[in-house]
């Protein structure tokens, strides 16, 4: 029995409604807010994907072949510049070659000795001398050109050029390599652009220089604001959207984060209510104004939509709060209670 009392005691404390005091009439407890005088705008919204800017990516390689003994970094990750990215051994092809080179030099220097001694004693022709010369001087440029390949180092390690992110690892340890291969790909911090598809139709809205608000998909607390810098001019074959490409400051997304954008594309003063005050039944849109304890009901025609506010068109009383917590239950001319925050 007792816990009978307690339960009813409880769900009458929860209950949204209550006895007004002294004179048996229900009230409802409710939040309200003032009408707001605010700029408004009309969005084209798309998904997209955030992507490096064009220039601020590098492929990185060797200018020799070999094979990967260590490799110290994975897709995503932030590196520091200096930072080593993977380390190698010359290809056993590469340190023959540099041997044959130095060895080469070392055999052209003697030739060049010995035929102009042969020279001095008339036993060889200036002709001779000159071959010589430039037998030295073409091994000396072959040793040069593997030096500048780094073809004589044994083992080596590739380094980041400057502070970035990781985009893309194409060996893995013990992968052997020829010269000149793209090994690893890194974005410059900070160069982060988001690649926006939306409809074709609304593209010809669209100019360089509008706001645009960007939100992670998967985690919509992360928002930053961008800028519309270019539109394509053509549909991508595999989307069959135009893109739009919205640079933004600052690292929040990480390359591949899938996000929305939401652009401005024109703004005007409005009157406007918090989302969750319009309600709608057959009747249309409408939603309860406070005056003297009292809700009272005000159909309304709404405008512009922006996710958090909505523009009301017909003329609500501005000096009038609006509930915006509450009103589900409210009937017109019922009498409310102002929830305390």
């Amino acid at each position: 029995m007792i816990n009978r009392i307690l339960i009813c005691s409880l769900m009458l404390c929860l209950c949204g409604t209550a006895l007004a005091e002294g004179s048996g009439e229900v009230s409802a407890l409710v939040q309200i807010t003032g009408v707001k005088q605010m700029e408004m705008f009309s969005r084209v919204s798309g998904f997209g994907t955030v992507v490096p800017e064009p220039g601020a990516t590098l492929n990185l390689n060797f200018p020799k072949a070999g094979e990967v003994t260590r490799l110290l970094v994975v897709p995503g990750q932030q590196v520091t510049r200096g930072s080593t990215l993977l380390e190698i051994t010359t290809s056993p092809a590469g340190t023959l070659a540099y041997k044959q080179a130095t060895n080469a030099v070392a055999y052209a220097k003697s030739e060049l000795a010995r035929t102009k001694a042969l020279y001095a004693q008339q036993l060889a022709t200036r002709s001779q001398v000159g071959i010589a010369n430039k037998s030295l001087k073409d091994a000396e440029d072959a040793l040069l050109a593997l030096r500048s390949s780094r073809e004589g180092i044994r083992r080596d390690r590739l380094t980041a050029p400057f502070d970035g992110t990781v985009v893309s690892v194409a060996v893995a340890s013990g992968d052997r390599f020829l010269a000149g291969a793209n090994l690893i790909q890194i974005a410059r911090n900070g160069f982060m652009e988001a690649r926006i598809g939306i409809e074709p139709e609304d593209s010809r809205q669209i100019t360089p220089g509008l706001k645009v608000k960007l939100a992670a998909v998967f985690n919509p607390k992360d928002v930053i604001e961008g800028e519309v810098h270019q539109i394509t001019g053509q549909i991508d074959p595999q989307t069959q959207l135009v893109n739009v490409l919205v640079r933004f400051k600052g690292n929040v997304f990480l390359p591949g984060t899938r996000i929305r954008g939401d652009i401005a594309i024109a703004g005007h003063e409005a009157q406007a209510v918090p989302r969750q005050s319009v309600l709608r039944d057959n009747a249309g849109a409408y939603l309860f104004q406070i005056k003297d304890g009292k809700a009272h009901r005000v159909t309304v025609k709404t405008g512009l939509d922006d996710g958090n506010w909505i523009e009301v068109l017909s003329p609500v009383l501005p000096k009038l709060p609006v509930v915006t917590l509450g009103n589900y239950e409210l009937e017109d001319n019922m009498a409310v209670r102002e929830a305390k925050p």
